[in-house]
């Protein structure tokens, strides 16, 4: 059997009431494109329609794989799926978003033309569907490892999404998704820039992200802002140390939305010793470090956790 170019990936979880417009839209974005392609949903413990959606489809979809499992935690989901791909590359989307007409196609073309190890899009976030949104196609850059790393940690373009963007089946096998209930992409994405050999960085948007008050990250609570302190943590790792003001705006970000939370934690004391480790009159010297960070800097140094 020949392999496909692209593997789909949709780690399913209760998204009855989204899934099949997912599905269509993926059908409409890869258009006659459809057989270079293949969908492998997978459904972790899924209490409402969604394992009928699924079968559904893939009753009249060849293109269409499906497993399910009962995890409950979208690291092992994604790591699960990636495992079942056979595609050279592999794109993942959420089961309640959706893709622009005849974008799929055209990113095909693209990835085969180019071969890059990771190609990276703007997300287009949206509150409610459907969007006004249209595809407007838009030729690809090559990125340095140093920009690319860049303009990640800026918030330049992108940020640590792995729906929307295409990654080399070959070079994201290598390094597995933590076991984290959110936030899994924001530990493994800077790693992998590092990483690739060749990345690509287009304006052109195809994937409308739906933002909604349910999302994972808007609900927060201690275990997801644990998981979110791990995985700025590994930024620090990975990440040559010349980032290490562009890392600190990031641990400044986590003192600032939670403080309340992390006031008098364990979790708490280990931001504030991050931050308090960097140089401040360097820090707010530093060209590359936006005015309203080297505030932020000041008020913690001044008011603590």
């Amino acid at each position: 059997m020949t392999s496909p170019q692209l593997s789909i990936l949709i780690a399913a979880h209760n998204c009855g009431d989204t899934l099949a417009d997912t599905l269509e839209s993926i059908i409409a974005s890869l258009g006659t494109a459809i057989g270079q392609a293949e969908i492998i949903v997978v459904n972790d413990a899924s209490t409402d329609a969604t394992q009928s959606i699924i079968e559904d489809y893939a009753a009249r979809l060849p293109q269409l794989r499906s497993d399910r499992t009962d995890h409950r935690n979208v690291g092992k989901v994604r790591n699960h799926a990636i495992n079942l791909a056979r595609g050279d590359y592999v794109l993942m989307v959420d089961g309640d978003d959706t893709l622009l007409p005849n974008a799929l196609a055209h990113r095909l073309t693209t990835l085969r033309q180019t071969a890059p190890d990771i190609l990276l899009s703007k997300i287009i976030e949206v509150r409610q569907m459907p969007s006004t949104a249209q595809w407007q196609p838009a030729e690809p850059a090559l990125l340095t490892t140093h920009d690319a790393v860049e303009r990640f940690l800026i918030h330049r373009d992108y940020q640590a999404h792995f729906i929307g963007q295409f990654f080399s089946r070959e070079l994201i096998r290598q390094h597995a998704f933590p076991d984290f209930i959110c936030y899994e992409d924001t530990w493994l994405f800077p790693q992998l820039l590092m990483q690739s050999k060749k990345t690509l960085f287009t304006s052109a948007g195809f994937y409308l992200y739906r933002k909604h008050e349910q999302s994972l990250s808007s609900v927060i609570d201690a275990g997801k802002i644990a998981c979110l302190i791990a995985a700025t943590e590994h930024m620090d790792e990975v990440l040559p140390s010349h980032y290490e003001h562009l890392i600190t705006c990031h641990w400044l970000d986590i003192a600032n939305r939670y403080h309340d939370e992390l006031r008098g934690t364990p979790h708490g004391d280990k931001v504030k010793a991050r931050i308090a480790r960097v140089s401040l009159g360097r820090f707010l010297l530093n060209g590359k470090i936006r005015t309203s960070y080297k505030r932020k800097m000041l008020t913690v140094r001044k008011k603590g956790l």
